[in-house]
């Protein structure tokens, strides 16, 4: 038989007619009869089928019963809400990273193990300039004011005062009284001029800032370069008012007296004159009261 042929029987055999029949137990009386075809029965199936189905999606994909019925499910605002928690958990987790990098930094910075100026500011990190202070604290404006007013008499050398000849004229860094003289036999290449808290320091001459750091041993240290390869050194600063390449004047205010540094029992200034590369008595320079 051929399949054109089967194909017709089948069709045929699906819309040939049937009755069904409910009967009455009792009686055999006919309560209801039914004429349909066997295409009839599979179109009711399917057509019940589909209703059922899409009316299932629509209570679980639709409603809200869904949360409920469906085992594991999570509403979408709770999976935003699960990312944004995420988010912020990883953001927090880098901050704290950098934090803990920038104190491991800070604490090798002051206790000398390495130089400041080898610290260097990474551009590619955003800075949130809305959560910096820049306004000044009554104490940072008292001092600047007295600094301002003390530099007013500050003593401007003439362009040959930093010459070898005039050095013997050199600006007294700050008042007050000799506590130690220089030493180099116990590697003391300075002298300490106690002086009272707060108290300003000048620079001896005319230079440039070279150095302004902190070390371990010498606490807040300045030092100015001067002209024919000499030196000062300023140590146990409690601040620094200049910062590395200033151009500074004789007798201007560079830093504050302090008590930095692990070489260091009170307020008092370590200064230090090097020339050519060799340290030299600055009480052949100054005349500082013992």
């Amino acid at each position: 038989m051929s399949k054109k042929k089967k194909n017709k029987r089948l069709i045929k055999r699906l819309k040939s007619e049937y009755r069904l029949s409910i009967l009455k137990e009792s009686s055999y009386e006919e309560q209801v009869s039914l004429l349909l075809t066997p295409l009839n029965v599979v179109l009711l199936v399917g057509t019940a089928f589909l209703f059922i189905g899409g009316l299932v999606y629509a209570v679980v994909a639709i409603s809200p019963l869904k949360e409920h019925l469906v085992p594991g499910y999570v509403d979408d605002q709770y999976r935003k809400d699960a990312l944004s928690a995420k988010n912020t958990a990883d953001s927090l987790l880098q901050k704290q990273k950098d934090y803990d990098t920038y104190l491991a930094m800070l604490n090798r910075v002051l206790s000398g193990d390495i130089h400041p100026d080898s610290v260097r500011f990474d551009p590619s990190r955003e800075v949130d300039e809305s959560r910096l202070n820049f306004e000044l604290s009554s104490s940072d404006s008292l001092l600047r004011n007295k600094v301002a007013e003390e530099d007013r008499f500050a003593l401007n050398l003439a362009s040959g005062a930093s010459s070898p000849e005039s050095r013997k004229f050199l600006f007294t860094p700050v008042e007050g009284t000799l506590s130690s003289k220089f030493d180099p036999d116990i590697e003391h290449y300075g002298i300490d001029i106690v002086a009272p808290k707060e108290s300003v320091i000048k620079s001896v001459l005319d230079g440039t800032v070279v150095l302004a750091s902190y070390t371990s041993d010498g606490g807040h240290v300045i030092q100015v370069q001067h002209s024919g390869d000499f030196i000062s050194v300023y140590k146990h600063n409690s601040v620094l008012l200049k910062k590395t390449g200033d151009r500074i004047k004789a007798g201007e205010s560079i830093a504050v007296i302090g008590n930095t540094g692990d070489h260091s029992d009170g307020p008092h200034l370590h200064l230090e004159l090097w020339e050519k590369g060799l340290p030299v008595d600055p009480q052949l320079y100054l005349n500082i009261s013992e």
